[in-house]
């Protein structure tokens, strides 16, 4: 008798970068803004200047000219060990939890996420093995 197949993990991040081409929507709280002008060695108001922008929900991370998170180099976060909570969360966000046409739209978008994958295997994976 042989051993039973091993089951494909739903997720499984592939440091792809995909999931930080989005535009805008990472707002770092004043305590993750402290934490990255920390890391990177500056003020918190240098670190506004030069990396964050004024939306109407409040600052937000900039893009790139070309597209995609202005941390983002060479498809890694050059900020992961501080990076805002959004980006961390990636991809178990409350929409994808919930709603089961958001995990089928994160899984064109994620190549972690694995296709076979059903919404019903992507919450039993997150309640076993992220929280």
């Amino acid at each position: 008798m042989s051993a039973p197949a091993a089951k494909t993990p739903v997720f499984h991040c592939r440091q792809c970068g995909e999931c930080c081409q989005g535009k805008g929507g990472i707002l770092p709280s004043p305590i993750e803004r402290e934490l990255i002008a920390q890391y990177l060695k500056m003020p918190v108001a240098e670190l506004i200047r030069i990396y964050l922008e004024e939306t109407p929900l409040g600052l937000a991370v900039k893009n790139k000219a070309a597209g995609g998170c202005i941390f983002q180099e060479d498809n890694r976060c050059r900020i992961h060990p501080v990076k805002p909570r959004i980006c961390r969360d990636w991809p178990f966000l409350p929409a994808i939890l919930l709603h089961e046409n958001e995990f089928a739209a994160a899984k064109t978008a994620c190549a972690g996420l694995a296709p076979e994958s059903r919404h019903t295997d992507f919450l039993t994976f997150w309640l076993t093995e992220v929280i």
